[in-house]
């Protein structure tokens, strides 16, 4: 926040660096400059897109011309075994070898650089006129919003469409595709809107593509309880969660001044709850805001081995998906999504729903 390291996270900004390939990596400092100095934005989350070195020099901006206006797209294998193509498709071979060499080029480029690297360098020999038309409608018209669409993937996320916290995004190449006959007037054909619309779709999937878990938030509870109910209140906390820091006793009294953290989503009809088990012994608890915890459970968890499945369940009709038994944060992006309205797989599916019922209903 104040373009300084904090005290304890220099081993953190030096690891970040020697990811980055920054120079000077043993210096934090240096390391939290040159991130600053390529930042692009920076929100209140700790999420942040920046660009490389060759981003900001136009070395890793290229225009790929081509008749249809595409940029090139490296065959996965799942389609690299379908060879029947039509006879048509060889016309764009040519157009496909042009753009296949942009592209290698720019890996190479993204390979040998990187944030702040002094390798980078803009020659001569690849400052065409179509290469610096493409630079000037990146930083012109694009840049903007690609910014934009980092900020609303940063606002939404994949999971409860809700905001993301510390993700830190890097541009490490562009390619901007042109007709071949005229490249300087078909450059811009590119919409804002698209811009917006794929960078945004591209860093959730690329979020959905790691590992990631929920950020939960976590209240401190206080309230005073007699000896008798104590045992009610701990077995209260335990099914929610909760974890108790501190107990002492009130001087002249004989209540116990106890001090718990309870996560918000565990916290709805806690007092009714209290009091109904400990028979009133539990005074009206106290819910203040303490900080932001991480709920360390894979909400895409599934079971594997033969215990795993005998304990947590399988689901027959698509295996690929988890059941939710003992999995919280599933639980809670469940619930959010049914709040919100959005699709949810916690629909129960009935299989061979015309069958004829055959159980006996017993009143």
């Amino acid at each position: 926040k104040h373009g300084s390291v904090v005290e304890g996270g220099e081993a953190d900004i030096c690891t970040l660096g020697k990811v980055l390939r920054c120079d000077h990596c043993e210096d934090a400092e240096v390391i939290l400059k040159t991130l600053l100095s390529s930042g692009c934005t920076l929100d209140s989350n700790g999420n942040a897109m920046i660009e490389t070195t060759g981003v900001r020099n136009g070395s890793c901006i290229k225009a790929v011309l081509s008749d249809d206006g595409e940029v090139y797209v490296p065959v996965t294998s799942s389609q690299s075994h379908d060879t029947s193509h039509k006879d048509e498709d060889v016309a764009t071979n040519n157009d496909a070898e042009g753009g296949k060499k942009v592209y290698e080029y720019i890996q190479s480029r993204i390979r040998s650089g990187g944030v702040g690297s002094a390798d980078s360098t803009f020659t001569a020999s690849e400052s065409d006129a179509s290469n610096i038309a493409a630079c000037k409608v990146w930083r012109n018209e694009m840049s903007g919003s690609a910014v934009a669409g980092f900020q609303l993937a940063m606002r939404s996320g994949p999971f409860c469409e809700e905001p993301v916290r510390g993700v830190m995004v890097v541009l490490e190449a562009v390619e901007i595709a042109a007709k071949a006959a005229s490249p300087k007037q078909n450059l811009s054909s590119v919409s804002g809107g698209m811009v917006v619309a794929a960078l945004c779709s591209g860093i959730r999937c690329a979020l959905l593509s790691r590992p990631a878990r929920l950020v939960e938030r976590q209240l401190r509870l206080t309230l005073h309880s007699s000896f008798t109910g104590l045992g009610p209140l701990h077995a209260v906390l335990s099914r929610r969660r909760g974890k108790v820091l501190t107990d002492t006793m009130v001087d002249g009294t004989d209540l116990i001044s106890i001090t718990a953290m309870l996560p918000q989503a565990e916290s709805f009809h806690l007092a009714p709850e209290l009091l109904k088990e400990s028979s009133g012994e539990v005074t009206a608890p106290e819910l203040v805001f303490s900080h932001w915890e991480i709920l360390d459970e894979d909400p895409f968890w599934i079971p594997t081995s033969l215990e795993e499945r005998e304990d947590f369940g399988e689901i027959l009709m698509s295996g690929d998906s988890s059941t939710g038994i003992k999995n919280n944060a599933l639980k809670y992006i469940r619930m959010v999504r049914d709040r919100k309205g959005l699709l949810s797989d916690s629909k129960k599916i009935v299989v061979a729903a015309e069958k004829q019922r055959t159980l006996a209903r017993k009143k």
